[in-house]
């Protein structure tokens, strides 16, 4: 985490990339003094895009890397933002002692490797178009980074992972201080793009498949990006992301914006045992019920309202505030305290695969064959508010 201090200059702060993969950029915004209504964003934003309707920035000094944020900002992140409608939110004033996590994605698509390149981040006025502090992030490329590290290569409709050295596991919202990586075996694995669905295959078995219910589709070669990782001796993890930056691309979408979805992958049969995804600011995990694995794509938020007001109890109360069914400060599931999903990746990284009773699909919505939990294990499969560190 990088601190950005409004009110003094900041102390230089550095950030190691992952070549071919998207880390996040997480700034803890302070300031001991009021400050007006601003919002947060990557200086190096090209005027011509942005007046065409394309939200991204790039590095000041290279252009392999694309800078993106979520929440439908145009004009960048709120600076603060505060709840309101249960399911959206507005930007505030920062109060004296008050701070605030902003997140970047930050892309890096190549086809150089800069050993270094500059991110200015700006906190600006937008109503008076004034910069009110600069925050310079000099980007690194990762020290143990060969030519050997894996790539997904597309070739038409289909990708395929390239390389005998991947990265350890990174969560999204919780980046390492470093970027490592171990060796890969060769596996079966290719990612396929079919019409509306995106279908992971193991040895020519579909083990999941992400299918895309909005039209027009958003299920676009270049607005897709994916990642594989070392999760644990018995699981590769596999993370897809999708970007909507363009508001060309019609129909009611929010844009920017960014979803993900991470797969633990079965080293042994490719079998997805346990999934992610991401909604309003919480990691949400799931166990997988059999195969394949059943996500879908498209689901606004409004529709995400509606699903919680015809019932999805399990995950009301982090919607709307109910602390009763919340963590005790911050909670990541996979870096703990006493995280619950490395333990059941282990559990789940050998045998036989169980199909189990389908389950209910209310604490995932956007992950549908998914194994009923308690709600003591549900909620620990269930980050706290990403906003609170």
């Amino acid at each position: 985490m990088i601190t950005f201090p409004l009110d003094r200059e900041p102390d230089g702060a550095t950030l190691v990339y992952r070549p071919w993969g998207v880390r996040a950029i997480k700034l803890l915004v302070t300031s001991e003094v009021e400050t007006a209504v601003l919002r947060i964003r990557p200086r190096a934003i090209k005027q011509t895009e942005a007046d065409a309707g394309i939200f991204r920035a790039s590095a000041d000094d290279s252009d392999a890397f694309v800078i993106s944020w979520g929440g439908g900002h145009e004009p960048g992140p709120c600076l603060k933002a505060e709840d309101y409608l249960v399911a959206f939110e507005r930007c505030a004033a920062l109060q004296p002692g008050d701070t605030s996590l902003i997140y970047f994605n930050l892309d890096h698509i190549g086809p150089d490797l800069p050993g270094e390149a500059t991110v200015p981040i700006e906190a600006y006025d937008e109503k008076m178009g004034e910069v009110k502090a600069t925050l310079p992030i000099r980007l690194q490329k990762p020290p143990a980074y060969n030519d050997s590290v894996v790539q997904f290569i597309q070739n038409g409709a289909v990708w395929q992972p390239q390389g005998t050295q991947v990265a350890s596991y990174e969560p999204r919202w919780w980046p390492r201080p470093a970027v490592d990586y171990v060796p890969l075996a060769t596996y079966p694995l290719q990612v396929r793009l079919d019409g509306k669905r995106l279908l992971v295959e193991w040895g020519g078995k579909t083990v999941a498949q992400i299918t895309d219910h909005t039209d027009p589709t958003v299920l676009l070669p270049q607005s897709m990006r994916l990642e594989l990782f070392e999760f644990d001796r018995s699981h590769l993890a596999l993370r897809a992301w999708f970007f909507w930056l363009d508001k060309n691309i019609g129909s009611g979408h929010e844009v920017p914006d960014a979803e993900r979805f991470d797969m633990l992958l079965r080293k042994q049969d490719g079998y997805v045992t346990l999934a992610c995804t991401d909604m309003h600011w919480r990691e949400m995990w799931a166990q997988i019920d059999g195969a394949p694995m059943e996500a879908t794509l498209g689901m606004s938020r409004a529709a995400k309202l509606k699903l919680l007001t015809e019932g999805i109890a399990k995950v009301k109360a982090f919607f709307t505030g109910e602390k009763e069914a919340d963590h005790d400060g911050v909670f990541s599931p996979v870096d703990g305290p006493a995280p619950l999903i490395p333990k059941q990746a282990a559990r789940l990284g050998g045998g036989d695969f169980a199909t189990r009773g389908k389950g209910a699909e209310a604490h995932l919505p956007t992950i549908i064959n998914v194994v009923e939990q308690s709600d003591a294990t549900t909620l620990k499969m269930v980050s706290s508010d990403v906003r609170l560190g």
